[in-house]
């Protein structure tokens, strides 16, 4: 297997872990983070949480829904190449506003909605993977893929992990 991904396939397997990777750090970054940065930085109560999770879920639903069809048109490749970048830029930038104190509970809210507007549509990276691998070793790419990608994040957030147990 990994030598049908790394030797065969090795520039689309590269592709692929660089797609997934960056995926995974959005998502488990972000979302599950997001509780924890709005009770702790934003002192939100905790049964008030949900309440803020929506607009984050409608920017998650609504990003594919609105810009999907720019994929067949655009092109895959600029649509993924734009999507992951104007995430990345716009994850920067809300970073480096929140470090310095500049976004409140609702700035914050509305920042992270439109970066999952962008990063959910470029959360082609399965689609991507599922497309360009032999039916034979798809699901095992994902799974390879998905595992190397999320294990960076387990020790970049230990105390994530510890408390999700």
């Amino acid at each position: 297997m990994f030598h049908s991904l790394f030797n065969t396939h090795r520039r689309r397997s590269l592709v692929g872990l660089m797609l997934m990777t960056a995926q995974a750090f959005f998502y488990n970054a972000i979302f599950f983070t997001y509780a924890l940065v709005l009770m702790d930085f934003y002192k939100v109560p905790g049964d008030h949480i949900g309440w803020y999770v929506l607009p984050f879920a409608a920017g998650n639903f609504l990003g594919p829904v609105l810009l999907g069809n720019l994929f067949n048109v655009i092109g895959r490749r600029r649509m993924i190449a734009f999507t992951y970048a104007i995430s990345s830029v716009l994850l920067t930038i809300s970073g480096w506003m929140f470090m310095e104190g500049m976004l409140t509970v609702t700035t914050q809210t509305i920042a992270w909605m439109v970066i999952f507007f962008f990063a959910s549509a470029a959360s082609s990276a399965y689609l991507t993977v599922s497309e360009t691998f032999p039916l034979e070793i798809r699901t095992l790419a994902i799974a390879v893929f998905y595992a190397f990608g999320t294990a960076r994040h387990h020790r970049a957030y230990p105390t994530l992990r510890c408390s999700a147990s």
